[in-house]
């Protein structure tokens, strides 16, 4: 099947070529035309990625807990599209919620939620996870941490991803890993997220390059992404200090217009800024989302 850059290209080229009248002296040929009306649509459709910020709503997750529509509203009016939820669990509620009031408040401020990370479960529990993702109206279930008992055997964890990618898939939804620092950490001769990447289904299991965790392992984002093509559909944008500690995105050591201009070979649809720190989480958020937006990564 063909995917959504390869029917938008299809599809300009189809265009152009069906409305092309003669150009006389011009040196183009209806190839040209073609591939640059393909071009052009392919740039907005990427470029439209960044236009969209999005929000992991565990960095305001203390304020979540007194107020949670008024918290949800103050990210809206600073300007974030898109929600990224946390806390489903095997009980079907996120936050205590059922996931259509999550939605709903949500829903009302002009966001949507699109992805929610919850707990690590198995086939077992897949279709608990997939019908409160889908009364959410999520695309991506996402699993955002192992404990220590599951990073013996980072295969067995690889081959249950893609069985529970696969009964999500089968249901309309895509399933996800997010990264941390001890991935990177090697195992003998092997690194444990290359495993996870290479053991797992690119059509069944995606992941969430947050880009600060991956420096804070010790690697390159650019490496990585490089390395696995295609592979991110998802990125956390965060910003590291010198000390490997988390900063206001734009004032650390993380190269993000590199980064960005990147989305295509990583295949990213969507980010969310997240700023873990717990000093005024608001001005944090609001100082992050501004320089994403000033910023050209064009």
């Amino acid at each position: 099947m063909k995917n959504r850059r390869e029917f938008i290209k299809t599809g300009a080229m189809f265009a152009a070529g069906s409305m092309l009248m003669p150009m006389g002296c011009s040196t183009k040929t209806k190839e040209t035309v073609a591939e640059e009306a393909a071009t052009a649509i392919v740039e907005e459709s990427t470029l439209s990625v960044l236009a969209e910020p999005g929000v992991q709503v565990y960095s305001v997750r203390d304020a979540l807990k007194v107020d949670f529509a008024g918290s949800i509203k103050k990210l809206a009016d600073m300007g974030y599209k898109y929600v990224e939820a946390y806390g489903l669990g095997l009980d079907g509620k996120m936050l205590g919620m059922s996931p259509a009031e999550y939605k709903k408040i949500v829903d009302d401020t002009g966001m949507k939620v699109v992805s929610t990370h919850a707990t690590y479960f198995t086939k077992e529990n897949a279709n608990q996870i997939a019908d409160a993702s889908l009364e959410a109206g999520v695309e991506f279930v996402v699993t955002p941490y192992l404990s220590d008992e599951l990073r013996g055997d980072y295969s067995a964890v690889a081959e249950n991803f893609n069985t529970v990618g696969e009964i999500l898939k089968s249901q309309g939804l895509k399933f996800g890993y997010h990264n941390h620092a001890f991935e990177f950490e090697k195992q003998g001769d092997l690194v444990p997220l290359e495993i996870l990447l290479k053991e797992t289904q690119s059509d069944l299991v995606t992941f969430e390059a947050d880009l600060y965790w991956v420096k804070k392992g010790g690697v390159d984002p650019m490496e990585l992404i490089n390395k696995f093509p295609g592979r991110f559909s998802m990125f956390h944008v965060k910003d590291a200090d010198k000390e490997l500690e988390q900063t206001t995105v734009g004032s650390g050591i993380i190269d993000f217009p590199t980064i960005m201009k990147a989305r295509d070979t990583a295949g990213l649809k969507y980010y969310f800024i997240e700023d873990e720190r717990t000093d005024d989480p608001f001005a944090n958020l609001k100082a992050n989302i501004d320089y994403m937006k000033a910023t050209d990564f064009s």
